[in-house]
């Protein structure tokens, strides 16, 4: 018969214990750190906004630019207004880095002296799918 006064009913094993706190901490006696914190708004030029938390800092610590979470962007703390940003260049594929060293020509001719390689590798395949 199940007593419907049980203490621990409805609780977990070790996760709250000895006056709130949790695991080691109810073993040790310590608690942690509580730190205050900022919670900071940016908007990128979609605007999109993204709110990290910082440690509470000054506000000449906080970063004037961000990534935006959703687009990657640079976000800055004003919204509708394109932060200025020195020196970051914005994300580029290896398609598109490939894309500004080689010209059209340049590209289809790589690809036909790979193709030949290979296949000469293979066979001597001349074209065409093989069966």
């Amino acid at each position: 018969m199940v007593n419907a006064g049980n203490a621990f009913k409805g609780t977990r094993i070790g996760t709250e214990s000895y006056g709130g706190m949790a695991g080691w901490q109810a073993e040790s006696g310590r608690r942690p750190a509580v730190v205050d914190r900022t919670v900071v708004s940016y908007w990128c030029i979609e605007n999109h906004e993204t709110r990290p938390t910082f440690a509470k800092l000054h506000d000449d610590e906080i970063p004037e630019v961000w990534e935006c979470g959703r687009c990657g962007r640079a976000a800055g703390r004003l919204p509708g207004v394109e932060p200025l940003v020195d020196g970051i260049e914005p994300f580029k594929s290896h398609l598109q880095y490939a894309k500004e060293r080689r010209s059209e020509e340049e590209a289809a001719s790589v690809l036909e002296q790979a193709l030949c390689n290979l296949r000469s590798r293979r066979g001597g395949l001349t074209g065409g799918l093989a069966t």
